[in-house]
């Protein structure tokens, strides 16, 4: 029995040539600290957060930290959960309560 690939495949060549696979650019950042990492960009909203006199609303943490409201959501439930209080409360279109 010979060791093959299966039915039809090539014999090996040392001197067979690979295709060249161009490499992928690297996505745009998607937010301002998004080049940074998760720790440093959780270290920054945190440091921001407990700054403020009352708990962050989503739109400020889009502003301040150019997210999408995806990510404002993500974050400030995490916050919340993290000092054991409720959430914001989700509103607006394709949000059902």
């Amino acid at each position: 029995m010979t060791p093959s690939l299966g039915l039809g495949a090539l014999a090996f060549s040392t001197t067979m040539e690979v295709p060249h696979i161009a490499k992928r650019e690297r996505p745009l950042a998607q937010h301002d600290y998004a080049d940074y990492g998760c720790v440093r960009s959780v270290m920054e909203f945190m440091k921001w957060a407990h700054e403020q006199d009352r708990f962050p609303t989503v739109p400020a943490v889009q502003n301040r930290f150019n997210v999408s409201k995806a990510t404002a959501y993500r974050w400030t439930n995490a916050l919340a959960e993290t000092y054991g209080i409720d959430p914001p409360v989700r509103s607006g279109p394709g949000i059902f309560e």
